[in-house]
Parts: C-alpha cells; sequence; structure tokens
C-alpha cells in the first residue's frame, strides 16, 4: 500500500526498506543544501544536517531543515554506488518544492543534482503535468527533459503530446513534433481526436509571456488543414502581443470581397498599432491604421483609412479620426478631428446604419481648467458637413474661437449661487457668405434656495440672461447689435407620500409624488437675434420642468406657465433599490408665449401635451422603458416610444421597441438572442419603417459552439442614404485559445442586439 511521502523528521520506521529510504533521503537533502554548507567539516555533528545512526534510525539535529527545501521520497527498494548514484525502485515517488516525480525507478545523481527516471513517468509541477516513458528532471532548477511524452496544461488548458519535451524550469515548455490542442479529447496522446489542433515541427508554449509559438506548423480542424504557415504565433490567453492576427474576409454589395490581414504591434504597455491590410474585389487596396497611446495624463487615438484610385470612382478614398486627451491636476487639453475624402465615403464604407448616417464630422481642439467651482474652456470647433444628392441639409456654423466659463452650485449659507458666460465667434463654413454671421456674448446668473425636509421640497430661484451680438450680414432693418437682458423666476415644490405594499411579489415601499413647478419669464423681442445654435428642445418629461423651451442661448422663451407632475416609486424595502418608477405631467400655460421660431413652431395653445413615462423591472427578467406624448384636445399620440426586454439568463434575451413621432416616425425595432439547442443560437433584429415602408437595419444569424470552438455567419442589411442600401455577409470561425478566422460580426451584435453575449466555447447557454 502506498502512503504519503514522509518526511525526513518523522521517518523512524525500523524496517529495512526504511533504513534504505532515508539514506538516499540523506543524500537528496545533502544535495539541497550543497550551497548552504561547509564543505571542509561534512562530519561535525554540530554543524552538519542531519546524522546517520547505525540502528537505522533517522534523526535531525538541533539545526532543522527548511520544510521548503526539503527533499521526500517513497520506494520499495534502494541501493547506491557510494556517493555516486543512487538508485530507488518500485512506485518511486520523489517531491522537492513544488516538484513531485513518479516512477517505476529512478537513478539520481547528487553531483549533478539530476534525476533519471524510467518506466511510467509522471512530472508534476505548478499547472503542468507531464508524462512520458522516460524523463530527466534537476530537482533544483526544476529543468525536464522527457521523451515521447505527453503533456496538460492548466492555465491555458491545452494538451497533447509529442516527440520531445523540454521545460525550462520557468514557464516555457518545448515541444517537438508535436499535436496541441485545447479541445477535450480522451487523453492528451490524442490529441489529434480534437476538433481542432494543431501540428508543428516545434512549438513554444509561453506561460510567462501568455503565446504560442510553432513553426512548420498547420491548423487541422475537423481532420482538414484550414491554415498553414512556416511560423505561427498566438496568445493562449487575451494578453496582448504582437503578431498576425486572424484573417478577416467577408462580402459587401456595393463593394464586393474583402480579404483583410490585420498586424498588431504591441509597442509597449501604454501604446499599441493594428494595421489592417484589406483587399477589395470592386475597389482596391485599402490600408487602415489605428494608433493607441495611454498614459496617467493623456489617452489618444489616431484611425486612417486610404484607399489609392477606387476603381469605381477614380479618386483616392481617405478617412480620418483622432480624438486626443490630456488632463494633469487643473488643466486639461484635446483634439477630436474627424475627415473624410468626399460626401459618400460612409455610404461606400460603413458596416453600420449608425455611421454611414453620419452628416456632419467635428473638428474641434480646446484647452481647460477645472478647479473648485469654476470650469473654463476655449475651443475652435469646424465641421465637416457631407451632402447626398438627393438629402442636402443647412451646414452649422463653425466657431471660431469659443470660450466658456462656469461656476457649479455654491453654498453661501441657506443660498446657492451658480453662473455661466460664453463668448462665440460664429463663421459660416467654407465659401458660404451670405448668412448672418458675428459673435454673440452671453451671461447667465442664477441664485437659489432649496428647503428640503422628509416629507417636502420647496426651491424659488431667480435667473438673469444677458445676451449681445456683434453681426454681419444682418437682415436689412435689423439691428447689427441686438442684445437683452431677460430675468426668469422659478418654484419647484413637492411633496411626498410612501407606503408599504407588494410589487409583482415583492416587498416594497411605494411613494407618491405630487410635484408643482411655476415659471415666470416677462417677454422681450428677440427677433432681431439669429439663430446661430437655437433650435425647439425635444419635449420630454424632464424637459416640462426646464426655465427654457429652446436649446442654446439665442431665444429665451417667455413664460407664465405651471407644471403640475405625479410619480410614484417602487423601491425594495430592504435594500432601497428603486424597481420601477412612473410619471405623468402636465405643462400649464396661463398666457399664451409669445416668443416663437417662425416657419419651425407652431403657435402655442394653453395646455401643453400629457407627458407620461415608465421604467424599471416589472418582474426579475423584464424590464420596461416606456414614454408617452399624447395631445389633450384631439387624444391622439403626438410622440412616444416603449422598449421591452426579457432575459431570463445570459445567451438569453428578447428586445422588442417602438418609436413614433407624428408624421415624421413610425418605426419598429425587434432584436434578441436564444439557443435553439445545446450548440446552436439564433441571433437577429429588425428595424422597420413603417412611415417609409423599408427596412433601416436587418441582420440575421445563426451561432453554432459545440464546446472548443464556434462558427458564426451573419447576415447584415441597412440603409446607407434615403434610398440605398448595403449588404454584407459575415463569416467567422473561432478557435478557442488560438483566434478567430473570418470577418468579425461580434461587434455588429453587440451594437444592434442588447444583451447579446459571444455564443462560443467559454459559455453555453442552458
Amino acid at each position: 500500500m502506498k502512503k504519503s511521502p514522509p518526511s525526513l523528521a518523522n521517518a523512524n520506521q525500523p524496517r529495512k526498506s526504511t533504513v534504505a529510504v532515508a539514506l538516499a533521503a540523506l543524500l537528496f537533502t545533502q544535495c539541497a543544501f550543497a550551497q548552504q554548507a561547509d564543505p571542509n567539516s561534512p562530519g561535525k555533528d554540530e554543524d552538519g544536517p542531519v546524522k546517520l545512526k547505525m540502528d537505522g534510525k533517522a534523526r535531525i539535529s538541533p539545526k532543522q531543515i527548511p520544510e521548503d527545501d526539503a527533499t521526500y521520497i517513497n520506494a520499495d527498494k534502494l541501493y547506491g554506488n557510494g556517493d555516486q548514484e543512487t538508485f530507488l525502485e518500485g512506485n518511486v515517488q520523489i517531491k522537492r518544492k513544488d516538484v513531485q516525480i513518479n516512477s517505476d525507478s529512478v537513478t539520481y545523481s547528487p553531483i549533478t543534482d539530476e534525476a533519471k527516471a524510467k518506466g511510467n513517468v509522471v512530472v508534476q509541477q505548478p499547472g503542468i503535468v507531464l508524462k512520458a516513458p522516460s524523463a530527466s528532471v534537476k530537482l533544483g532548477s526544476k529543468e525536464t527533459e522527457l521523451n515521447q511524452p505527453t503533456f496538460e496544461l492548466e492555465k491555458i488548458h491545452g494538451s497533447g503530446k509529442a516527440s520531445k519535451a523540454l521545460f525550462d524550469g520557468i514557464d516555457t515548455l518545448t515541444l517537438e513534433n508535436p499535436d496541441y490542442t485545447v479541445c477535450k479529447v480522451p487523453s492528451p496522446s490524442q490529441a489529434d481526436k480534437g476538433d481542432w489542433y494543431i501540428k508543428a515541427d516545434r512549438l513554444e508554449l509561453d506561460q510567462g509571456d501568455e503565446v504560442g509559438r510553432a513553426t512548420g506548423a498547420t491548423v487541422v480542424f475537423k481532420d482538414t488543414p484550414i491554415l498553414k504557415a512556416p511560423y505561427l504565433s498566438f496568445p493562449t490567453t487575451d494578453r496582448r502581443k504582437s503578431g498576425f492576427l486572424a484573417p478577416s474576409f467577408g462580402t459587401v454589395s456595393n463593394s464586393g470581397a474583402e480579404l483583410t490581414l490585420p498586424y498588431y504591434w504591441n509597442i509597449a504597455p501604454d501604446k499599441d498599432m493594428t494595421l489592417y491590410p484589406k483587399i477589395i474585389t470592386g475597389r482596391g487596396f485599402q490600408l487602415g491604421t489605428q494608433t493607441r497611446y495611454m498614459t496617467q495624463n493623456n489617452l489618444s487615438e489616431l484611425k486612417y483609412d486610404f484607399l489609392p484610385n477606387d476603381n469605381k470612382t477614380s479618386t483616392n478614398r481617405y478617412a480620418l479620426s483622432l480624438q486626443d486627451t490630456y488632463r494633469k491636476g487643473d488643466y486639461s487639453a484635446g483634439l477630436n478631428v474627424n475627415k473624410v475624402s468626399d460626401d459618400n465615403y460612409f455610404v461606400d464604407f460603413s458596416r453600420s446604419q449608425a455611421v454611414a448616417s453620419q452628416r456632419v464630422l467635428l473638428r474641434e481642439g480646446f484647452l481647460g481648467y477645472d478647479a473648485g467651482p469654476w470650469r473654463s474652456n476655449v475651443r475652435v470647433v469646424r465641421q465637416q458637413t457631407l451632402q447626398l444628392q438627393n438629402d442636402i441639409i443647412v451646414a452649422p456654423y463653425d466657431r471660431l474661437p469659443e470660450l466658456n466659463v462656469a461656476m457649479s452650485p455654491t453654498r453661501y449659507g441657506d443660498t446657492f449661487v451658480s453662473a455661466v458666460g460664453q463668448f462665440t465667434d460664429f463663421a459660416n463654413p467654407g465659401s458660404n457668405t451670405t448668412r448672418v454671421a458675428g459673435s454673440r456674448a452671453v451671461s447667465r446668473a442664477s441664485v437659489f434656495m432649496p428647503i428640503n425636509r422628509s416629507a417636502f421640497s420647496f426651491t424659488p430661484k431667480l435667473s438673469v440672461q444677458a445676451t449681445s451680438y456683434n453681426l454681419t450680414n444682418q437682415a436689412p432693418g435689423f439691428d447689427s447689435h441686438p442684445s437683452s437682458i431677460i430675468p426668469t423666476a422659478s418654484l419647484d415644490s413637492t411633496v411626498y407620500f410612501d407606503r408599504k405594499t407588494t410589487f409583482f411579489g415583492q416587498d416594497v415601499n411605494q411613494t407618491l409624488e405630487p410635484r408643482l413647478y411655476y415659471l415666470y419669464t416677462p417677454y422681450k423681442d428677440q427677433s432681431a437675434q439669429p439663430l446661430f445654435d437655437t433650435s425647439v428642445s425635444d419635449q420630454t418629461f424632464s424637459r416640462i420642468f426646464s426655465e427654457n423651451r429652446y436649446s442654446g442661448y439665442d431665444r429665451v422663451g417667455d413664460a407664465n406657465q405651471v407644471t403640475l407632475a405625479v410619480t410614484s416609486r417602487f423601491n425594495r424595502v430592504n435594500t432601497g433599490e428603486e424597481l420601477f418608477s412612473a410619471a405623468i405631467g402636465q405643462r400649464l400655460y396661463l398666457k399664451s408665449p409669445q416668443v416663437i421660431l417662425p416657419t419651425v413652431e407652431s403657435p402655442l395653445n394653453n395646455k401643453s401635451d400629457f407627458f407620461i413615462t415608465g421604467r424599471g423591472k416589472i418582474t426579475r427578467d423584464i424590464t420596461l422603458d416606456a414614454t408617452s406624448q399624447i395631445s389633450p384636445s384631439t387624444g391622439q399620440q403626438q410622440r412616444g416610444n416603449i422598449n421591452v426586454s426579457y432575459g431570463p439568463s445570459i445567451g438569453k434575451q428578447l428586445n422588442a421597441g417602438y418609436r413614433y413621432t407624428r408624421g415624421q416616425i413610425n418605426q419598429f425595432d425587434v432584436s434578441g438572442q436564444w439557443p435553439v439547442s445545446n450548440r446552436w443560437s439564433a441571433v437577429g433584429r429588425v428595424n422597420y419603417s413603417v412611415l417609409e415602408s423599408r427596412l433601416i437595419e436587418g441582420v440575421a444569424g445563426l451561432e453554432y459552439s459545440p464546446g472548443c470552438w464556434a462558427a458564426r455567419v451573419v447576415l447584415q442589411r441597412f440603409a446607407t442614404a434615403p434610398s440605398l442600401q448595403t449588404t454584407s455577409i459575415f463569416l467567422q470561425l473561432e478557435l478557442t485559445g488560438l483566434g478567430r478566422l473570418g470577418s468579425n460580426p461580434l461587434d455588429l451584435l453587440s451594437r444592434t442586439v442588447p444583451g447579446y453575449t459571444p455564443f462560443s466555447g467559454n459559455f453555453n447557454p442552458q
């Protein structure tokens, strides 16, 4: 019967075999202490680490052996050749520190500190199990050499076999003629039975750098070679490393087939670069780059795509995007520069509806200062406006420059004061010099005194906005230097009621919060003031409590109005977490507003629309987010949206939404991911415009994963312009622990399907 290897300190059994074991243990222990003992006095009773008594019992001198340096053995037989070699036979087990050897027989040389094992050899080190008919192990350095081994690597879940293996004792395993896989196989010797595996002339598995390096490599998938390379480098974890990434291929309806071979350069821990050389059959050769730089104070990313002499347009096509921010102490600076070669660039090259619909590209630089309650910045803003043939838009003004100063609410006794100031020089972009242009200076100061109690809150507030202009190209009959000073007074009050109740079976605390908001702003004729950046704000539940119904600083709407609303919240009793809230509100005009934007805004009635909202968790798995705007005079819905999500577990997600704006938007949006079996999962999205009778964006895909690999096929179709659509096909094979081959649909699916989780070897929904 085998027992755990005894420590020499406790080896006190009188059997003959145990005496031999103790002698061998002595030899191993002396070798381990070779650099600590005095070689000139090996037999001193006081200083020698171990004594042998003639009765075969080993005992420890007062100088104890450190537990980490002790050597433990167990064997059926032991004999030696003087102090040159020691032979162990039968159920041999040797352990020193974190190295353990099991074998039928072992020959140990104390001179070289080397153990040569034969027959059913098993060498175990942290995270590594090596098995072979024969092996050689240096116990001190843990260097190991094996013939015809099998191996298992716990950290990277890899296993396989080889004709020879060398382990450097630290973290690198070098294999000759290996078969390597991370798939589940009957045994490591049957790595070629895995769904995929690597055959190579030589393979290094470096667990320190978390990378594999293979020469003469062949990737075999389902018994079919799919990739051959004289040299192959791959990450064994998600850690960054330089090298070629898996090639990507796909097809796009307006460009043809595409093949990309990315190269990733891990320049330093704080910077990297990825090159995206791409062949597009319908257009030519495109080179894309992405460079990232990050330090404690700086974050920068540069993207640049260039396609010389597009086969379809005979022009050079490019896109540039630079985002750079710097912050140190109270100071900050940044750049946000975006530019494309032509108006149709995104229509031809975008892979998402959101990118294809971009019409204004920002080019901005800024300097900022933020200390205490004060914030200030100066920025310069230009824009590139993309004009499509059948969809012309008005280009926004450039800001050359804009200066901002703001003081966040600051307390003085029971009163709070806040202020903002801005100076902007608005310039017409490009050669457009006919519109009114010029500078605008504006300041707005507010003082308010909140009174908060457990049962109610009460906040009176007074604000004043002063605006002045210096204009060119002003319309005839209008002042070139208009100005205005307009005060605003408001009173915001809420009462709180609560009770204990249940909400879909959960104990909750329900609140009822009636709210009254009164706003008064006197009328001031502002028709001589241009509209540089001002429009009617989208009306939402939160906006009916705003001081100004316009965005920007060019107009201050006159008001004599009351807003009434009531909100109810359902909070968990134990944690206070808000599960669900619902609210309804309406604005009542005590006097019809007179400040109206011509051609944009119709005169207002004495009552605003009703606004209704509800959001939160209906049950543990169902969430709801809904808003509705209803006309009180007609009872018709003017605007609304509703989104319902059902997600019982990871990998199971269904979403349904509907958006409506009378005469402008009528869309429904359905998306989801759902496993149809243990190995198959379906994913998709349909965003359809009823008003335009066309598909805005559609995605349909299938994912298959038996465990250590996954395959995905995804079809996408989306609108790039009012009368144009693009179709793309994504095909991807993911080999867990090696990489992905094909075109990557994961970013697309994550963006279009809320709650999406990749269905791969790392996760199988149940």
